[in-house]
């Protein structure tokens, strides 16, 4: 979850289809070096949105994992058939811009942050920021998490350059310890609290330094960016209501997936609900949030 409001190595991807499913055997446990990753990485999220070429050889089912989980571009939550149905379309296939990807590895887990479009005749042209998350299975890159937001008239595709407040309080409480799951889902109570509360500090000890969010518009902020949205009172400005409800956390590897809904009541009687995902990283320090992606669920 993000305030309300509207991170990676550039390659080039060869034919190879075949490439980026390529290991040795199927028993093989370690993700591929990093240069190798990125490059099978990279071809795979091309493939799967529609902007590389097809290849019945690797059918895109086995490319999905099996509790792949999706909120797609209108805030609906979407499961693995549902997904596979809608890249069978050919309108799905539409998708033939791919640009701004950055690629983020953390050993058998991946992020990918991109920016799609597709050609709509006889309407502006569909842009989406996503976030897609795979996961090294076996002998094999499969995509268990995906969201999409679209970008919003004016909205840049490139990386805001914010800067963070000048002077920030150390944060003086304690984490949560424990259970991991215990501890996530306490973590994940503080960050809602902390909006509601304009707790930059709270968000300054447990952002990493790597951190990256979608905004509700599409936007795309560095932690720089994010700390300054942070440190306004927006809650106390704008909201009456803003809840958390329906989290669910999965874990692969030393990264967890936190999904979640706020659904909110503005001051001036506005209703409407925000579906997030926030990515959290098991740190020596303790856990510490890499990621962050919000999409407004459409009315009706």
């Amino acid at each position: 979850m993000s305030v309300m409001q509207g991170r990676f190595v550039p390659l080039i991807v060869a034919n190879c289809a075949i490439a980026l499913l390529a290991v040795a055997s199927r028993d093989a446990a370690s993700a591929p070096v990093p240069t190798q990753a990125e490059s099978q990485l990279l071809a795979l999220d091309r493939r799967i949105v529609g902007a590389g070429p097809d290849d019945d050889a690797v059918p895109l089912d086995t490319l999905v994992g099996s509790d792949f989980r999706m909120i797609d571009r209108d805030g609906a939550r979407v499961d693995r058939a549902g997904f596979l149905a809608a890249m069978a379309r050919p309108v799905a296939r539409r998708m033939v811009t791919h640009d701004e990807v950055r690629v983020r590895l953390f050993g058998a887990v991946a992020l990918l942050h991109g920016v799609l479009s597709s050609p709509d005749p006889g309407q502006l042209p569909l842009r989406l920021r996503y976030t897609h998350v795979f996961h090294w299975h076996a002998d094999r890159w499969q995509l268990v998490a995906a969201q999409s937001t679209p970008l919003r008239e004016g909205v840049a595709t490139a990386v805001r350059q914010g800067g963070a407040p000048p002077q920030i309080p150390a944060w003086s409480g304690r984490d949560p310890a424990g259970d991991d799951t215990d501890v996530l889902h306490q973590l994940n109570e503080q960050y809602v609290r902390a909006f509601r509360e304009a707790d930059v500090a709270w968000y300054d000890a447990h952002l990493a330094g790597d951190y990256v969010v979608t905004q509700s518009d599409g936007a795309f902020d560095y932690r720089a960016g994010a700390l300054a949205a942070f440190a306004r009172p927006t809650f106390a400005t704008h909201f009456r209501r803003f809840p958390v409800e329906q989290v669910n956390i999965r874990r692969f590897g030393e990264l967890a997936l936190i999904e979640a809904d706020n659904p909110y009541e503005m001051k001036d009687g506005r209703t409407g609900t925000a579906r997030y995902t926030d990515i959290w990283r098991k740190q020596p320090g303790g856990w510490r949030c890499i990621a962050a992606h919000i999409t407004p669920v459409r009315a009706g």
